[in-house]
């Protein structure tokens, strides 16, 4: 991570740990090699915003929080708002996943690729919309994001897409609007495909944007379902998929809280006379939503 570090204490914790790879034993090992006892529960709450550190022995911890992370000093400091009253949450706990779980090749990126801190956005809406070939194979994904800001200073969004299977040649991204294509990393090996997106304007605390983009994927396998990922709630999202001539047998809805986690089957789904399939959600929590089908 490279300065500066937008947004509360809470989320640059949060994304300095997810980066790091430590879990919360190894970090409470590190603090007591350098004399700090920190439970376990105290720092889950620092991450999650449930508390923030207030004693002089906590704020001694972050200090070495921030060296245990290779923070430069002052980045997690910096980060503290106004003390709370005492006895009393700073809000609600937050509903959230860890990004590693959803996104475990994100670590095959280049540094300067992997994500800002997580939190930096929330959506108001997610629509995607999957292009199918005639041989059910993957074409092209078209993507409008709507996010308002929860920090200021936010002016990009980093976009990845992870392909079931090793790519034989890259995907490209095409017709990007309301926004400038930045950098662009594909591990062909994983499958991980990774777009930054600057966006035309630096937004405030509050701001929204809106920005479409569409990946052209060279032939694939064919595919059996299509999700998107989701580290945070979000309020709305729409997932399509056009099939070319030959459509499915069954469709049906289905959610993970993590990639490794079991699947659950939600309610059927129809296909319309256009071959287009449509699941809309509201108010979706964390983990992986999407559609699966039997040819």
């Amino acid at each position: 991570m490279t300065p500066p570090f937008p947004g509360p204490f809470a989320i640059t914790l949060d994304a300095a740990i997810d980066e790091s790879g430590l879990s919360l034993e190894r970090l409470q090992h590190h603090l007591a090699t350098r004399g700090v006892r920190l439970s376990r529960s105290a720092l889950s709450y620092w991450r999650r915003g449930r508390s923030q550190p207030e004693r002089e022995t906590s704020l001694h911890a972050v200090t070495q929080l921030e060296l245990v992370l290779g923070l430069p000093p002052g980045a997690l400091i910096s980060q503290l708002g106004p003390r709370a009253p005492r006895g009393r949450w700073l809000g609600p706990p937050a509903s959230r996943i860890e990004r590693r779980r959803l996104w475990p090749d994100l670590r095959t990126l280049p540094e300067d690729l992997r994500p800002p801190p997580d939190g930096q956005l929330s959506f108001w809406s997610v629509h995607d919309r999957m292009v199918l070939d005639e041989f059910g194979r993957e074409q092209s994904l078209h993507v409008r994001l709507v996010a308002e800001a929860q920090t200021d200073g936010v002016d990009r969004l980093m976009t990845y897409y992870q392909a079931d299977n090793p790519l034989g040649e890259e995907p490209v991204y095409r017709d990007v609007r309301c926004a400038r294509l930045g950098r662009v990393h594909v591990d062909t090996g994983s499958g991980m495909v990774a777009g930054e997106m600057l966006l035309d304007r630096t937004l405030a605390v509050g701001e929204v944007t809106a920005l479409d983009y569409e990946i052209r994927f060279p032939p694939g396998a064919r595919l059996d379902h299509y999700h998107r990922r989701f580290t945070r709630p979000a309020a709305e999202y729409l997932c399509q998929v056009q099939f070319g001539p030959r459509v499915p047998k069954r469709v049906r809805a289905y959610e993970q809280r993590a990639l490794s986690g079991p699947q659950r089957k939600g309610t059927p789904l129809s296909i319309g006379s256009t071959r287009m399939l449509t699941l809309a959600m509201r108010d979706l929590g964390p983990g992986i939503q999407g559609a699966c089908w039997d040819w």
